[in-house]
């Protein structure tokens, strides 16, 4: 499972298999296989072109019944060659092999059926993106049905996917082939570490190439929360997607399947590559419980169903249209359906029961179409598409609050006061603050991390599920998933510390101070700062630029400096309004931004709109802070 909703970490090994018997095998191409004999030797052949060996080869019309191939020492149990047709495999158990037990490639009319497919995956070969107990690859009008899949270690249950350059069952390329019209049902899959429960996946582009039409239905697909083993966890789940550039998928149904506890969410519909396009997929009748439980990508919060595409900027964008969500019952998830970049049909009735705050369905609203604004008292403003989730407004603090920050798919925020209080709305969790703590100076903003690959050294990786906090004296404080980089804290610096920005990837955060001082921290770059330069008035507040290679910093007087690949789009500089400035909020496209004012004024440059602000308006408190809707981190 090679798209991205792949769990990239090992925890450690829960389930683990003892030495297996080595026995023979039936020979090449046999149209009956008996059963092997223990004690034999184990042969393992070449498996066509894919590099890999197996214990058994099928390259002409076989049933293949009542017997147990142990694939000890080999990679496949079962292969069943390209351009063979009409094969039966029932009654089966497969166990041992280092990657599939039963690997179809290319092939046609091939039905798997009341067999046992356990204990593979015990030496995943390199370079396999499915490496799934059971895998057909560019194989159409196939059928696998009531099997018992269980206890492999590798890369989950079963798995659908096209054939071609990148053949993502084996580490060497096959012929353009598409998967067509097969059908997964009424499976058992449960207990498998690594990967995903059932996956329809396309990987090449081309019009022979892709996955089209197809039905998973009426499975019971487990997972194990909080269980690890030797290349990951029981992630479990039902995934259809489009994982590399220019593949399709299409007509793909997903119905009246059981999952419970999968790691990821129990459906998910992903378009995630450049020119990807999914399409016309329906989900329905399904029972979803307790899934996403581990939620290290999409939701912040844990979701049923999920259909999203990748925001990769047009022209290369993916596409992800057509998709139907009806009939389903979905408990025991924050939200119930959760929508990001995909126009999503969702039809009544789905039976959804949320956890507190949650949403029966969440559409990730457009990047850059709107912001929010919080006052020193905790009050929240909200203008364009961004939604009001709560607010200190009214409530007592013990601080006034200083900045805030949403979260990654923008269904919630978290307020921060100057002593270091952290307050959560929406799908905003609470990862713990600096509240009742002694601290050397006061906190005066914070920053939320971004969902980001691992980096080298097998650091874990932020997967927008934390923050930092950022002090006065340059001290950093770090919740949740953030990392700790380095800070200025115990370090003598000319002026105070007013905002800090984080890199796209979260590896690392920029802090400012008010005579335009900028310092880095991790793999954040130095691109220049004001630092030692004549400043009309003092800096309150800085913006990144969307790739990092550059930022804004923002004066009190409205005036605005550009650094790196930060462009001007004009400023307040030369026409000051009376009230302060406060911060200054970087436009998703990198084309604008908002500056905004103690006031509540908001103005807009560049490619920023202008959608209101509390300019005018008899206010409790000054405003102190403001985030915009930004691009959503799916995955």
């Amino acid at each position: 499972m090679d798209h991205r909703w792949k769990i990239r970490a090992s925890l450690g090994s829960v389930l683990m298999f003892g030495a297996l018997p080595v026995i023979t095998v039936a020979g090449i191409g046999t149209a009956v296989a008996s059963g092997q004999a223990a004690g034999a030797t184990v042969t393992c052949v070449p498996a066509g072109t894919t590099g890999l060996t197996a214990s058994k080869v099928v390259n002409a019309p076989a049933t293949l019944s009542g017997t147990t191939i142990t694939a000890a020492g080999c990679d496949l149990g079962i292969y069943v060659a390209p351009t063979t047709s009409t094969v039966t495999i029932t009654n089966v158990t497969v166990t041992g092999a280092n990657d599939h037990g039963i690997f179809v490639q290319d092939a046609s009319h091939v039905t798997i059926a009341t067999s046992t497919v356990t204990g593979n995956g015990l030496a995943p070969t390199k370079g396999i993106s499915e490496n799934k107990a059971i895998e057909l690859v560019g194989t159409s009008e196939s059928t696998v049905h009531h099997n018992t899949v269980t206890g492999n270690l590798a890369d989950g249950g079963i798995g659908v996917a096209d054939d071609g350059t990148i053949d993502p069952g084996a580490p060497a390329a096959g012929a353009a082939h598409t998967a067509k019209t097969d059908t997964v049902s009424t499976n058992t899959i449960n207990g498998n570490y690594g990967g995903c429960g059932i996956v329809y996946a396309a990987y090449d582009a081309g019009p022979t190439t892709g996955v089209s039409g197809g039905t998973i239905s009426g499975n019971t697909v487990t997972g194990a929360p909080g269980q690890f083993g030797p290349h990951g966890p029981v992630i479990s789940g039902v995934v259809v997607a489009a994982d590399a550039p220019g593949a399709a998928v299409s007509g793909v149904t997903v119905t009246g399947n059981t999952i419970t506890g999968a790691a990821i969410p129990g459906v998910v519909v992903h378009s995630n590559a450049p020119g990807d396009a999914v399409s016309g997929v329906t989900v329905s009748k399904n029972t979803l419980s307790g899934d996403d439980w581990l939620s290290t990508d999409g939701p912040p919060e844990p979701a049923g169903v999920v259909v999203a595409a990748s925001p990769i900027p047009p022209p290369a964008g993916p596409t992800l249209s057509g998709t139907t969500v009806t009939g389903n019952t979905i408990s025991g998830e924050f939200d119930g359906i959760w929508v990001a970049g995909a126009p999503t049909t969702v039809k009544s009735p789905n039976t959804i029961r949320t956890s507190p705050g949650g949403n029966a369905t969440y559409v990730v609203p457009r990047a850059g179409s709107g912001y929010w604004v919080t006052a020193a008292d905790g009050g929240i403003f909200t203008y364009g598409n961004a939604a009001f989730y709560g607010s200190m407004g009214g409530s007592h603090l013990n601080a006034p609050i200083v900045g805030m920050a949403p979260t990654l798919d923008q269904g919630g925020y978290w307020l921060a006061a100057s002593d270091g209080g952290v307050f959560s709305f929406g799908d905003a969790a609470y990862y713990g603050s600096m509240g009742g703590t002694h601290l050397n100076a006061p906190i005066v903003g914070i920053a939320p991390t971004p969902v980001s690959p691992a980096p080298p050294g097998g650091t874990s990786a932020p997967a927008g599920k934390g923050y930092w906090l950022v002090a006065r004296d340059g001290g950093i404080f770090t919740f949740g998933d953030a990392h700790f980089y380095g800070s200025m804290g115990g370090t003598a610096i000319n002026a105070p510390i007013v905002g800090m920005a984080a890199t796209p990837d979260g590896h690392g955060y920029w802090e400012v101070a008010s005579d335009g001082g900028v310092f880095t921290f991790g793999d954040a770059a130095f691109y220049g700062s004001m630092g030692g330069s004549h400043i009309n008035a003092p800096i309150v507040g800085m913006a990144a630029t969307p790739d990092g290679k550059g930022y804004w910093l923002v004066g009190a007087d409205g005036a605005v400096f550009t650094f790196g690949d930060a462009g001007y789009f004009g400023s307040l500089g030369a026409n000051p309004p009376k009230a302060k400035i406060v911060g200054i909020m970087a436009a998703p496209d990198g084309r604008g931004y908002w500056v905004t004012t103690a006031n509540g004024g908001v103005y807009a440059y560049g490619s920023a709109g202008s959608m209101g602000s509390a300019n005018g308006s008899s206010l409790n408190a000054q405003v102190v802070g403001a985030a915009a809707l930004g691009v959503t981190g799916t995955a």
